[in-house]
């Protein structure tokens, strides 16, 4: 240690240093990991400071950061880099430093080109990270409880990215006793998760839902009119981190009667707002319809065909489908735009039901990829 502290004294400055005050300081960075810095070095320091070339231990020699000891015994400096910026002397640890642990930096003035003084020294401790809250069920679409005999699909939204593979023996769908419906699911070997892998698509068994079909006549169907089923996710179910849910889920459904009426966008009630405002456009669609379809298969346009930007929201229950525009609206005509493949929650279509029975007429089938209603902002 002796030799090292006689190599950095032996370096010579042209005049003496004008030196603040010496401060041993922790710093957490937003975007990467701590360090600790010597503040207070004058100029003429730093530039000579920067202009050497010394090995690990001659730094540490000069400026070292190790564990703070319990006994008499100091504990070897820790590795890492040394590097001088923006008027600092900064201490990159190899290996980052550890929560809850104190941490004694040590700056020796004596060793700096043509310095002097006493030893700095400051203790220093990682605040202890709070455990990141566990992964939970946040919500599951529909999110009414009454549901109809022939219901499609869940969407199960988490708090979290979630693990894949092998996720139906985590959902279970329990008839009113308690026992378990035999092989209610669609099980994909390819999965329906979206980008994040935090919303999973749950379908039921078309082949139970459609009536006529073998799968049905066999085993029955899933949902039945009048009775009431318990959907559970269980907290077994690891996310993207490893972890179990924090807490298993449970939706209770009463299910009604089977819907085949196709959706009809001519028979929602729109609530046009004023022009020159920014208030909502808030159409009542007169059934819950597929969460995610109609956030996306709606919009607006004003009279020239361009697509109006803005904010949608699907509320009370999927029945209602709200519009706020990013900038005011415009006097005049616009319309409504829907993608006939939306969806309501039985699997029906703009102008086709999902449960097309080959007996009877269909009134009213759509042929076109959207229909639109026209509407006037005055």
């Amino acid at each position: 240690m002796l030799l090292h502290i006689l190599v950095l004294c032996s370096v010579a400055l042209a005049e003496p240093p004008q030196r603040k005050d010496l401060v041993v300081r922790l710093q957490q960075p937003a975007d990467g990991p701590a360090v600790v810095e010597v503040q207070g070095l004058s100029d003429t320091e730093i530039a000579a400071l920067a202009r050497q070339q010394w090995q690990p231990a001659q730094w540490a020699s000069l400026f070292s950061v190790h564990v703070a000891a319990t006994d008499a015994k100091s504990p070897p400096p820790l590795l890492g880099a040394y590097r001088v910026e923006k008027g600092r002397l900064v201490f990159q640890p190899r290996f980052p430093l550890a929560p809850g642990v104190t941490y004694r930096g040590e700056f020796n003035p004596a060793c700096l080109p043509g310095g002097g003084g006493r030893v700095v020294r400051a203790d220093f401790t990682l605040p202890q990270q709070a455990p990141a809250a566990r992964t939970v069920v946040e919500r599951v679409f529909p999110t009414r409880s009454r549901l109809p005999e022939n219901q499609l699909k869940f969407y199960i939204h988490f708090s979290a990215p979630m693990s894949r593979g092998d996720v139906y023996r985590h959902l279970k769908l329990l008839k009113e006793n308690g026992k378990e419906v035999e092989l209610p699911f669609l099980e994909l070997d390819e999965e329906l998760w979206d980008p994040d892998g935090r919303r999973f698509t749950l379908l039921f068994d078309p082949g139970r839902i459609k009536r006529g079909l073998k799968p049905r006549e066999e085993a029955g169907p899933i949902l039945e009119e009048g009775k009431k089923y318990t959907l559970v996710v269980d907290r077994d179910w690891l996310d993207a981190a490893g972890r179990p849910l924090g807490r298993p889920f449970r939706k209770s459904i009463q299910v009604g009667p089977p819907d085949d009426q196709p959706i009809d966008p001519t028979r929602w009630k729109l609530t046009t707002p004023a022009a020159g405002s920014r208030s909502p456009l808030s159409v009542a669609l007169g059934e819950p319809l597929d969460h995610a379809l109609v956030s996306r298969l709606v919009w607006v346009e004003d009279g020239q065909g361009r697509r109006l930007p803005g904010a949608v929201q699907v509320l009370e229950e999927e029945t209602r489908w709200q519009f706020q525009p990013r900038q005011p609206w415009a006097a005049g005509r616009h319309r409504l735009v829907v993608d006939t493949s939306l969806e309501d929650l039985a699997g029906n279509r703009v102008g086709e039901p999902f449960e097309v029975d080959v007996f009877r007429r269909i009134e009213r089938q759509v042929k076109s990829a959207t229909v639109a209603v026209p509407f006037e902002v005055r």
